[in-house]
């Protein structure tokens, strides 16, 4: 029995020694866990404070950055800005010196501290931009916006003019200045030209894609076509900006307060846009009918979003207003391929009404124009004050009404006048009655 206790005793003491090594194992491995992560971001502040990072690297490494670590960061490229600007100045100070023997040595090192000044400087204000973009603070950011105005305009006030020129034909030579400029400039108006491209010949496939719906008007097919045209060459213009860099987010935010204000400022003319619409949705009309509306009459030539343009008979344009003519009586007269030519002719009293029947049925008969069915009516219709009032209603094509009109106008008055039969104009008989006693 003495004998298990002890080895009890023995195995306690076995455990408790091993727990004891185990808590300072564990201890030290969570040490070390910690220790890499820190050393990584020590590794990473280190990197992005590196003068000789890239651009596109340092963009991509400010993200997980905090503000304080920013703010550390901010000063670290402060310090690289200050000591470039520094090398920059004696150098100006040499060259103003006026030492010939080494000015061509001092330009070429100037030229490339220039070059390498202007990367530095690039990348402060990327620090910068992404410091105030995670909320610094005014009172922190302030002192480097002005530090960097300020060194921009003493560089300026504090280099010669020859550095100056030489510096700025270095940059219209350079692909990061002026050359890049340029080609971007040449790639930007290379797109526009090829969105403008692509989207005239999407217009023609929607507009022969639309010719095969007969029950949509023409104008509502134009404007669909055009609608396509100017959605495809903006979205294709966005798509271009992004692909050169330019943010445009901030052009949609625009685009929408815009559109707010202009629907408060414009609300006549967005009435217009939805009488517009209507009409070609609806089509009470198309481009070539002639309408009556408004107090206005003639042919459709053209018809907006926003207004109609009418050509009257004697080549006046009318531009009427769309809400005007959805909120008013249209006549449609070309809405019939058919239409009644409606005529009336006076006679005198003591003429022959059958006669000049039978002569307007023989002039409506022989009228190419005029159709045989559906038959004209003629006939005596109204007993005038002054004449008999024979009505003649023949019917034409649409298209050939007023053709029809004028031709039997001036056939009828000349057959009349062959055949004796008088076309009166208002008179009146006046009786004189004598009143007795009156002074004559």
């Amino acid at each position: 029995m003495a004998r298990y206790i002890y080895g009890l005793v023995i195995l306690l003491f076995a455990a408790a020694v091993s727990t004891s090594n185990a808590v300072p194992a564990y201890a030290q491995n969570a040490a070390t866990e910690q220790e890499p992560a820190a050393v990584q971001q020590e590794d990473l502040l280190t990197e992005v404070a590196d003068k000789s990072i890239s651009a596109g690297d340092l963009e991509i490494l400010l993200v997980p950055l905090t503000t304080d670590e920013l703010s550390e960061i901010a000063v670290a490229w402060q310090d690289h800005v200050r000591n470039q600007l520094e090398e920059i100045a004696r150098i100006n100070l040499s060259l103003q010196a006026g030492n010939e023997a080494q000015e061509d040595d001092l330009r070429s090192q100037l030229s490339l501290i220039n070059d390498t000044g202007t990367v530095i400087l690039d990348n402060y204000t990327l620090v910068l931009n992404e410091w105030a973009l995670k909320g610094a603070a005014e009172e922190d950011l302030k002192p480097h916006t002005d530090y960097v105005l300020a060194l921009k305009t003493g560089v300026l006030k504090t280099t010669d003019l020859q550095t100056l020129f030489h510096n700025a034909l270095q940059w219209l030579v350079s692909w990061e200045g002026g050359a890049g400029l340029l080609l971007a400039g040449l790639g930007v108006l290379a797109a526009v030209w090829v969105m403008m491209f692509v989207a005239k010949v999407v217009r023609r496939l929607s507009e022969r894609g639309l010719e095969k719906i007969p029950t949509i008007s023409r104008m509502l097919k134009k404007f669909i076509a055009t609608a396509v045209f100017w959605a495809i060459f903006i979205l294709g213009i966005l798509v271009v900006l992004a692909l050169f860099g330019v943010n445009v987010t901030p052009l949609f935010a625009i685009f929408g307060g815009l559109s707010f204000i202009l629907g408060f400022a414009l609300q006549e003319t967005l009435g217009n846009l939805a009488s517009g619409l209507m009409i070609m949705v609806l089509k009470p009309f198309d481009t070539g009918d002639y309408i009556q509306v408004g107090g206005s009459s003639g042919f459709v030539d053209e018809m907006s979003v926003v207004s109609t343009k009418i050509r009257t008979f004697d080549n006046q344009i009318i531009i009427v207003p769309n809400s005007k003519i959805w909120g008013d009586v249209i006549t449609n007269v070309s809405a019939s391929d058919e239409r009644r030519v409606d005529l009336v002719f006076g006679i005198a009293y003591s003429d022959n009404a059958a006669h000049a029947i039978n002569v307007l049925k023989e002039l409506v008969g022989r009228h190419e124009l005029c159709l045989k069915s559906p038959d004209p009516e003629i006939f005596v219709g109204e007993l005038g004050d002054n004449s008999v009032n024979i009505f003649c209603r023949p019917w034409s094509k649409s298209d050939d009404y007023w053709t029809v009109y004028w031709d039997l106008t001036g056939q009828a008055k000349e057959r009349f006048d062959q055949e004796g039969i008088s076309i009166p104009f208002p008179q009146r008989d006046v009786h004189l009655i004598p009143v007795e006693g009156a002074k004559t």
